[in-house]
């Protein structure tokens, strides 16, 4: 990917808005590695997503490691189980420290509702339950998506994951508090790679979408703490539209 070194600016002139939109994917294999990128991105980035590879190599730590860095963990593993499992792991998750979470919309509505009913048990920090739609790999219908999105509202999670063309018919059907996280963030000159589902910083922000998740456009950079800021400065200089109102 080529910067452009002019868009960057001094990080004071972001708007903490734009700095608490980004989420950066720590897909490593291993925690060391993880903590290194951190340990980089940390003046600059609130947000870390904690998935599927790294939480089965380090568990726990690798929560605590990005906590420790002052960071906030967003835990990427799709929760997708009985309603009492699912309820038992949100609360672990909870009790780690976890500020937001995702379960498959696909369980149904038991086990969406288990998911909700434990964060609010928690007596500490309730971490953000959000649904997962399709995965960043798959295509599907809008309509879909938006149905998808309904179900979620109705059991009360915070929000879906989902691309950035469903954020304005998801914001429409659900409501601008609704949150909406899009993965496959690719900033423009990326190469594409196994997510079709992808699009520009900038275009999401356009879209209505609230988080966007940031991973090897920024971590597979010679030097991740620029790329970090350049995607940072696109969010900036892109206006939220309210596009979706007259939709």
């Amino acid at each position: 990917m080529t910067v452009d070194a002019s868009r960057v600016t001094a990080l004071s002139r972001y708007r903490v808005a734009a700095r608490e939109r980004l989420i950066v994917a720590l897909d490593f294999p291993s925690l060391a590695e993880a903590a290194e990128m951190v340990g980089r991105l940390a003046p600059v980035v609130s947000w870390f997503k904690v998935g599927s590879e790294l939480f089965t190599a380090a568990g726990p730590d690798a929560v605590a490691m990005v906590r420790a860095y002052g960071g906030k963990v967003f835990l990427d593993l799709k929760y997708h189980d009985i309603p009492n499992t699912v309820h038992r792991a949100v609360a672990a998750a909870g009790r780690l420290g976890v500020v937001m979470l995702n379960v498959h919309i696909a369980g149904g509505e038991a086990v969406l509702r288990a998911a909700i009913e434990a964060s609010q048990s928690l007596s500490g920090p309730r971490p953000l339950v959000l649904g997962v739609t399709v995965l960043t790999s798959d295509e599907t219908d809008v309509g879909a998506v938006v149905k998808s999105a309904r179900l979620a509202r109705a059991c009360g999670l915070h929000g879906v994951i989902a691309s950035a063309r469903e954020a304005a018919a998801i914001k429409k059907a659900c409501g601008e508090e609704f949150i909406v996280v899009t993965p496959g963030i690719r900033p423009s000159g990326w190469p594409g790679d196994d997510q079709r589902r992808t699009t520009t910083p900038a275009a999401a922000i356009r879209e209505g979408s609230d988080y966007l998740v940031v991973g090897r456009p920024i971590t597979a950079e010679t030097d991740p703490r620029f790329a970090a800021e350049t995607v940072l400065a696109e969010i900036e200089s892109a206006p939220r539209a309210d596009s979706w109102r007259a939709r």
